[in-house]
């Protein structure tokens, strides 16, 4: 099988060529232009024309030395694009590691996040709890001193009413003993003006009393 953009040749043809390769794990012979160039072939006197041969040899030399340099061009191009496609591969695989780290942060962040948020709600329960013991403990304070207020009111109350009883009783006793006290005093003046002076003082003295 001949490959293409290669010549073969039998063993006589093969020595002293440069170029060789390898394909399919098979090494070959490539002949390159100046191989074609510099071959020489012996002279004997049933060989071929040498203008025939000379000839054949320029076309040849011109139409290989064409797909020699196609060949080499499109190496060069398949060795480009193997390096391109590398580079693409490694940027490929940049994207995807960045792409799993962004995918990761985020994933971070989203979970930060949640825990910031829980522990902020946690506070802000915290808290409220907090005022809301502060605002009972205070209203119950508050109860307590409306209820102290409330038993001086009561204790005050009583006391001042229980003042205006005695002071009433007080002046009603007043009252009733100035009746009284007038008798005696209009009897004492009766004593003295028809019995004399022992009756007035006698009158005086129950009097004092």
């Amino acid at each position: 099988m001949i490959l293409p953009g290669t010549l073969h040749f039998c063993a006589g043809w093969g020595r002293g060529v440069s170029g060789r390769d390898i394909f399919g794990g098979v090494r070959v012979v490539v002949l390159t232009p100046l191989d074609i160039n510099k071959k020489e072939f012996r002279r004997s006197l049933r060989g071929y024309s040498c203008e025939e041969v000379d000839e054949f040899l320029a076309q040849l030399l011109k139409d290989y030395t064409q797909v020699f340099r196609e060949n080499q061009e499109l190496r060069e191009r398949i060795l480009y694009l193997e390096a391109e496609l590398e580079r693409f591969n490694r940027l490929e695989n940049t994207l995807k590691e960045t792409l799993v780290m962004a995918q990761k942060a985020a994933e971070e962040a989203r979970e930060n996040a949640r825990q910031e948020a829980e522990a902020l709600l946690k506070q802000a329960e915290a808290r409220a709890q907090s005022m809301i013991a502060q605002a009972r403990n205070k209203a119950a304070e508050i109860e307590r001193y409306q209820a102290s207020l409330e038993a001086r009111v009561r204790s005050f109350k009583a006391r001042w009413r229980s003042f205006l009883l005695a002071q009433l009783e007080l002046l009603e006793g007043e009252e009733q003993a100035a009746p009284a006290g007038e008798g005696l005093d209009e009897a004492g003046e009766g004593s003295s003006e028809g019995g004399g002076p022992a009756g007035g003082e006698q009158a005086f003295g129950e009097q004092g009393i």
